[in-house]
């Protein structure tokens, strides 16, 4: 990392013995190639890693898109971290090694194409954070039957979309980030499709009211994270419907201006975050 490569070719002039046909005849395998922050890199020579075994490929802060990462000549790749100017998913990326995980943040994707998701079935993780999307493309989660983990964060997401003529089978997502999304409402069957969520990740958007049917499909659910939405209006006993509820962040929310903060429900919870107001009285809780 922090170095001045050019090329991902360079590497094997450097450590000849990564790629097949050295002296061995073996190939390596790498847990983690991490090659981030080389702002220069930005060539990826073809056939230049012919063999190599990586698990994860990290291309964070380069030139490189995760495009130019199939003609290298892996023999596998696992999960892939990289940043594209391009305007589209690296799909046959993921198809042509059947990626777990793929990571574009900060990239200009803006729209994915159906064409591309029906090329990402084997993502376990998928990371799309500050990527300019403002809808997700009908039967979403469907196309990806193995996904567990999704960042959405720093987005303008219109919600709706998530669960958007679904097939009616439900999604194995476990964990949601939509943080700094600028969302101010969730219609009820927002998260209708997602009923194993355990990590729900909300902070930094503009949330005004919440009630209880929102979660009713979240049974799983045990953390929830509402940092940095105003909150002003709140559902009598709005946290009754999360059993399995553990961990609840509230800091920096206006929640305990409300006539009754309604942590009443939440049988389960554990961990609580909150930010008390500097008021002249005392504030009152009830637990």
């Amino acid at each position: 990392t922090l170095s001045c490569l050019q090329d991902m070719g360079e590497l094997a002039g450097m450590f000849p013995d990564l790629v097949q046909g050295s002296s061995s005849g073996v190939s390596w395998t790498l847990k983690m190639l991490d090659l981030s922050l080389n702002w220069g890199l930005k060539m990826a020579s073809p056939g230049s890693l012919q063999g190599l075994r990586v698990e994860i490929l990290n291309l964070r802060g380069t030139q490189l898109g995760a495009v130019a990462v199939k003609a290298l000549g892996l023999e596998k790749l696992d999960v892939l971290y990289a940043q594209t100017a391009t305007a589209e998913l690296a799909a046959e990326t993921v198809a042509h090694f059947e990626l777990q995980g793929l990571t574009v943040e900060r990239s200009k994707i803006g729209y994915i194409s159906q064409e591309a998701l029906a090329s990402c079935r084997s993502l376990e993780i998928l990371g799309l954070s500050g990527t300019g999307l403002t809808e997700l493309p009908p039967g979403f989660l469907a196309a990806m039957p193995r996904l567990r983990r999704l960042d959405l964060s720093g987005n303008r997401l219109q919600i709706t979309t998530l669960c958007r003529n679904e097939t009616g089978d439900a999604s194995g997502l476990t964990t949601l980030n939509l943080s700094g999304n600028g969302l101010s409402t969730l219609p009820p069957a927002t998260f209708s499709c997602v009923p194993h969520l355990r990590e729900l990740l909300l902070p930094y958007n503009q949330l005004l009211s919440l009630e209880g049917h929102l979660f009713h499909d979240l049974q799983q659910l045990e953390t929830l994270n509402l940092d940095k939405n105003p909150l002003l209006n709140l559902g009598k006993s709005w946290l009754a419907a999360l059993p399995a509820l553990t961990t609840l962040s509230l800091l920096d929310t206006q929640i305990l201006r409300s006539p009754d903060p309604g942590f009443w429900g939440a049988k389960s919870l554990h961990t609580l975050s909150l930010r008390l107001p500097a008021l002249d009285a005392p504030a009152v809780l009830s637990l």
